[in-house]
């Protein structure tokens, strides 16, 4: 559950913002790439022995590497006004390639015990993966309702115009924004390094439908402007109940991942059928109150 809502949480904000980000998933790889390289420069061979300084510092090195994908992503946006589906799957394609070239298509492995822990290791009873999705969630019930930068995003996203005659800093929000998409992305790295003890150029691939998929459920606009933390949260949980009981029957994984797919032209369909229908039925409403108004021509005759 926490990597594809970690996930989903980073496709969330660039899709409030009236944008996507089609290269969170290359991010997330490069982040654990980056992760094992400075924990080879550091530590060399012994990294799987190195200690909690070293691991955060591959954390922070990572981190870092992300939040320079992102913002990068959001200057071209903003300042270069390239298309956000366009920067973004450019980025998914470069980052795709320096993850090949740095690892020749061969498993990162061996990293040390903190980093394995942040994965898979347990606090009491509750996986301590779980307890950071519980407090990344919080953070962001706040950030997005009480913050000047979240409530930008819903109105960047539903007018661009108005949040410029607003006062709002249109570009450097989304600068921030695509910073803090590739920051999920990050998270999402440190908790698959941790699971898996491994890294590799094309880790996840198919979760990028996947975490579109989950802001579609959870009544993410995708044009922008509108989208709940809490019907994310449910999103997330559907998801995740409908992966378990999929690999519990044993299902063909690639008849799951063109079934995802099916539900997103579903789901896009039906929102536009639901918009078209609540537009005529809006007129509708409107002609039969003119007709209706004291005075009213309207279809009477001569």
């Amino acid at each position: 559950l926490p990597i594809i809502a970690f996930l989903s949480l980073g496709m969330m904000v660039a899709m409030v913002s009236g944008g996507i980000n089609l290269a969170i998933i290359a991010t997330a790889n490069f982040t654990g790439i980056v992760m094992a390289l400075v924990l080879r420069a550091v530590a060399g061979d012994v990294a799987e022995e190195a200690g909690v300084g070293v691991a955060l510092l591959a954390m922070g090195g990572g981190l870092a590497a992300a939040l320079i994908v992102g913002a990068l992503m959001g200057w071209l946006i903003a300042y270069v006004e390239v298309p956000a589906i366009l920067t973004t799957l450019a980025m998914m394609t470069l980052l795709n390639g320096v993850n090949l070239v740095i690892t020749r298509g061969y498993t990162l492995s061996g990293f040390p015990e903190f980093l394995l822990g942040v994965g898979n290791g347990m606090l009491g009873p509750v996986p301590i993966p779980f307890l950071i999705l519980v407090a990344v969630v919080a953070g962001m019930a706040i950030f997005l309702r009480r913050t000047r930068t979240g409530l930008s995003l819903y109105l960047l996203g539903s007018n661009p115009i108005a949040a410029g005659y607003a006062n709002l800093h249109v570009r450097a929000v989304l600068v921030r924004t695509y910073a803090l998409s590739s920051a999920f992305a990050a998270l999402t790295s440190f908790i698959m390094v941790g699971q898996l003890n491994s890294v590799k150029a094309n880790y996840a691939e198919s979760y990028l439908l996947v975490s579109v998929l989950a802001c579609f459920l959870g009544g993410v606009d995708p044009f922008g402007g509108t989208g709940s933390l809490t019907g994310m949260v449910l999103a997330m949980v559907i998801l995740q109940v409908v992966s378990t009981g999929v690999n519990l029957l044993r299902m063909d994984p690639f008849f799951i991942q063109a079934l995802w797919g099916l539900i997103i032209l579903v789901l896009i369909a039906a929102g536009f059928l639901g918009d078209r229908l609540r537009e005529a039925r809006r007129l509708r409403t409107a002609r039969l109150a003119q007709q209706a108004a004291p005075g009213s021509t309207v279809g009477t005759g001569p």
